[in-house]
């Protein structure tokens, strides 16, 4: 039998048996759309975390308290100008920007929220933030201007949803009785640093209208990316001897964010994997069964197809080709299923969370899936075909 003959047989008898096939073929889909899927998603959110980051690399955040899991950051004190100063003498640190972080009131109309206010030097917005900082409207803060702010979109709708307001671009927020005014928009809130809704400014009026000059964070850039790991280390040991308080400081790498939004990636990864290995497991099942039931109905066409010299490769050829023609389409649905999913998620991702999740979808991921797809049914196809092969002629013939 030629290659030809073999595929047009094999569709013909996956027509025949179209509920049977199609029933199989949903479970592999159902397998191949969680796997697709949860890795695109997984993949794309571990690249905007690190794209994020990319223009930060070299910046170590510190704080002074730690990251406790269920309560957020849990801060201990604050920093003072001598705490700068003492991370600015050790060795490799290249240069420190220090910030202040306190709640205010912003009100409007009789109307009053909640913000956090972030107040450091205007000319280190960029240079320490890097892409952090990534403006959807208006200019950055001047450095010689008093009454100007800068927020994220997510901090704009938080401010007019609590004040019931449409406030914009160069409208004015009164915070402690000062009238502010909105020179830039951000697209998010900052990449490692957000914890609430935060307005950023100068740090002379940040400190006039809180009345607080207690510094909440530094930034600090390192001359050596490789050193990242070793320089956090370095600068907790040396502002906790400082203070005389042991465990005051966290001091975060970037490396680090991404070590741990990899890990938990890696994690989703293989959860997801095994969830859908269970469904291709149960689709393999069903191919089984499917073939299985498909060698007992077509004993005697076996038989005939020997008889007039089809050979036990040939009818192992035909089986296989079947079952992988089921898990061809049901993987081919699942791809498609699993890219369908991945862009919903990245529209609630991107609307929902602060993250701005540019979609990808590599080659090899849907090539996977494919592969994947075809082996399982493969696999499952291969007993019904070796036991179909191996039946003898005469005794096929005379099966009822």
């Amino acid at each position: 039998m030629t290659a030809k003959n073999i595929i047009l047989i094999a569709i013909k008898n996956l027509r025949q048996y179209k509920l049977r096939s199609m029933l199989t073929l949903i479970s592999i889909a159902i397998g191949i759309t969680t796997l697709t899927s949860l890795i695109i998603i997984s993949t794309n959110m571990e690249r905007a975390v690190s794209e994020r980051l990319g223009g930060t690399v070299d910046v170590i955040r510190v704080l002074p308290g730690h990251l406790v899991p269920g309560r957020d950051f849990v801060p201990y004190g604050s920093f003072t100008e001598e705490s700068v100063a003492v991370v600015e003498a050790i060795p490799g640190v290249v240069a420190v920007s220090n910030w202040l972080v306190e709640i205010a009131i912003v009100e409007y109309r009789g109307q009053s929220a909640p913000v956090e206010i972030m107040g450091g030097d205007p000319a280190d917005k960029q240079v320490f933030l890097g892409e952090s900082i990534v403006l959807t409207e208006g200019r950055m803060i001047d450095e010689n201007a008093r009454y100007e702010a800068i927020l994220s979109t997510s901090t704009l709708e938080h401010i007019n949803r609590w004040l019931s307001a449409d406030l914009q671009i160069n409208d004015t927020l009164t915070i402690s009785g000062s009238e502010i005014t909105i020179v830039g928009i951000m697209a998010y809130d900052l990449a490692g640093v957000e914890v609430s809704h935060r307005v950023i400014m100068s740090k002379e009026l940040a400190a006039d209208l809180t009345g607080s000059n207690d510094i909440m964070l530094m930034l600090v850039r390192i001359d050596d990316i490789n050193r990242a790991i070793e320089m956090t280390d370095l600068i907790e040991d040396a502002l906790d001897e400082f203070h005389g308080v042991s465990g005051l400081t966290s001091a975060i790498a970037a490396e680090t964010v991404v070590g741990a939004v990899s890990m938990a990636t890696f994690i989703v990864q293989a959860v997801v994997i095994s969830i859908a290995l269970i469904s291709l497991i149960v689709g393999c099942l069903g191919i089984i069964n499917v073939m299985l039931m498909s060698v007992l109905e077509r004993t005697k066409d076996i038989g005939i197809m020997k008889a007039i010299g089809a050979r036990n490769r040939d009818i192992l050829c035909l089986f296989v080709t079947e079952s992988g023609f089921i898990s061809l389409i049901g993987g081919i649905f699942g791809v498609i299923g699993g890219i369908a999913i991945s862009l919903l998620a990245n529209t609630i991702i991107s609307g929902f969370v602060l993250i701005n999740m540019e979609m990808f979808i590599s080659p090899a991921v849907v090539l996977l899936g494919l592969v994947v797809a075809v082996v399982t049914g493969i696999i499952g196809g291969l007993y019904p075909a070796v036991r179909a092969a191996k039946m003898k002629p005469v005794e096929a013939l005379r099966h009822d």
